[in-house]
C-alpha cells in the first residue's frame, strides 16, 4: 500500500503534456504515436478530443476528455453558427480543463476537434506545439499557428506558414504495423507484379470506373503477370468484377476493406492511390513506389502538393486527375512495368524521403520546450 501511494506520488511530480486532436484515424494514429513516446520519456500524458475520439485507447494510463467541437468547413450558414458556438463551448470547458490539470504543454495534432484545448492553453500561457500532417498548413493550424512556440511538419516545405514561428520537419508519425516494416526488401521477381489500388474512404470511384480503363489499355503479356489488390466501394464492386473477367491478370482481390494493409504495401510493385499525408508516409516508411491521383477536392488542394512533393523526389508518378487522359497514363504505366528497375529506384527515393522516428524527435522537441531548452 505504502508503496503505491509513493508510485502515485511520483507519477504526479512528472509534467503533464495534453495531446489534442480530433477522432479520425488520420489524426488518432500520429497523436497515439507522439503520446507514446512521450510516456517514454518519463511525461504524463492526457488525452482532449471530440466526441469521435473514442478510438484512443490504445494506451494504458492516458486519462480521455471531450471537449465540445464541431467543423465550421462546407456547412449552411445555420451549421456554422451552431458550430462556432459549440467551439465557444469547448474553448470555455478547456479553460477549466486547463486550470484543473495544468499542463506542462499542449500539442495540437490538427483537425477542428484540436481548437478549443489550443485556445484554452494559448488563453491560459501555456505553450503550445503544433503538429501539422499536410505540405499545406490546415485551416485549424492556421488560426492557431500564430501563438504557437513552435510547429512540426511532415513536409518541407509546408505553404501557408507563418514567417515568424519556428518550424521543422520532423514527419508524420506511422502506425507501429507500419514501423515494423521499415525499408522492406523491394521484390525483384520479374515474373509478377504485383499491383495495389486503393481510394480511401473519399473518392475511390475514380479508381473503379475509371482507372481501369487504364489497366485494359496493357499489352496482353504484361496483364498476364499482374496480381491486382483492389479497396472499392461497395457498389462499385460488382462493376469492377465484371469489367476485370474481360482482362487476363493473374489473380485479382477486391474488398471494401482490407485489415492487411501494412502487408499489401510491403508485397507491393507499384501502388496507385490518393495522396493523403498518412499514405504518403506509409510508403515512405516501408519504401514503396506510387502513382499518386490526388483527391480533387481536398481542403487547400493539400493532396496535390503532398503527391508532388512525394513525386519530385523521384519517389512517384503524378496524375493529376482533373487532366486525367487514359491513353497517356497506360502509356507511362505499360513504360513502368517493363521497367522494374525504375521502380525500384523509385522505392529507394521513397525511403530516403522517410522520417520514422517522426514520433520520437516530436517528443524530443516538446521535452526540450518544457526543459527552456527552446
Amino acid at each position: 500500500m505504502q508503496q503505491s501511494q509513493k508510485n502515485n506520488k511520483t507519477n504526479k511530480t512528472k509534467p503533464l503534456v495534453i495531446v489534442t486532436t480530433g477522432g479520425s484515424g488520420g489524426h488518432i494514429f500520429p497523436a497515439e504515436s507522439i503520446s507514446e513516446a512521450l510516456l517514454e520519456k518519463g511525461f504524463r500524458v492526457a488525452f482532449i478530443t471530440d466526441k469521435r475520439g473514442g478510438a484512443f485507447h490504445s494506451l494504458p494510463g492516458v486519462e480521455t476528455y471531450r471537449l465540445a467541437a464541431e467543423s465550421v468547413a462546407r456547412r449552411s450558414i445555420f451549421h456554422k453558427l451552431v458550430a462556432t458556438f459549440k467551439l465557444f463551448v469547448g474553448g470555455i470547458q478547456g479553460i477549466h480543463l486547463m486550470y484543473k490539470l495544468k499542463p506542462a504543454l499542449v500539442v495540437g495534432v490538427g483537425g477542428y476537434a484540436s481548437f478549443p484545448a489550443v485556445i484554452a492553453a494559448q488563453v491560459c500561457r501555456i505553450p503550445v506545439v503544433l503538429h501539422e500532417q499536410n505540405a499545406v498548413l490546415g485551416r485549424a493550424n492556421r488560426v492557431l499557428a500564430s501563438g504557437a512556440k513552435m510547429i512540426v511538419t511532415s513536409f518541407s516545405p509546408t505553404l501557408l506558414l507563418p514567417e515568424k514561428i519556428p518550424h521543422i520537419r520532423v514527419g508524420m508519425p506511422a502506425r507501429p504495423q507500419i514501423r515494423e516494416r521499415e525499408n522492406t526488401v523491394y521484390s525483384t521477381d520479374k515474373e509478377t507484379i504485383k499491383l495495389l489500388v486503393f481510394g480511401g474512404s473519399q473518392g475511390a470511384t475514380f479508381f473503379s470506373r475509371k482507372f481501369p480503363e487504364v489497366l485494359a489499355k496493357l499489352p496482353r503479356e504484361l496483364q498476364e503477370k499482374i496480381v491486382i489488390t483492389q479497396q472499392a466501394r461497395p457498389e462499385d464492386i460488382g462493376f469492377l468484377e465484371d469489367f476485370y473477367q474481360n482482362i487476363p491478370f493473374k489473380k485479382v482481390t477486391i474488398s471494401s476493406f482490407f485489415d492487411n494493409m501494412p502487408d499489401l504495401l510491403t508485397q507491393a510493385h507499384l501502388v496507385i492511390s490518393r495522396g493523403g499525408a498518412s499514405t504518403i508516409t506509409e510508403l515512405e516508411v516501408i519504401g514503396r513506389p506510387a502513382m499518386i491521383v490526388p483527391l480533387p477536392t481536398a481542403a487547400d488542394n493539400h493532396q496535390m502538393e503532398n503527391a508532388r512533393q512525394f513525386c519530385d523526389d523521384g519517389a512517384g508518378w503524378l496524375i493529376n486527375e482533373k487532366m486525367f487522359d487514359v491513353d497517356k497514363t497506360a502509356l507511362r504505366l505499360k513504360e513502368l512495368l517493363e521497367t522494374p528497375e525504375a521502380l525500384q529506384v523509385a522505392a529507394t527515393q521513397a525511403y530516403n524521403r522517410s522520417k520514422p522516428n517522426a514520433a520520437l524527435e516530436t517528443a524530443e522537441i516538446i521535452s526540450n520546450i518544457i526543459k527552456g531548452k527552446k
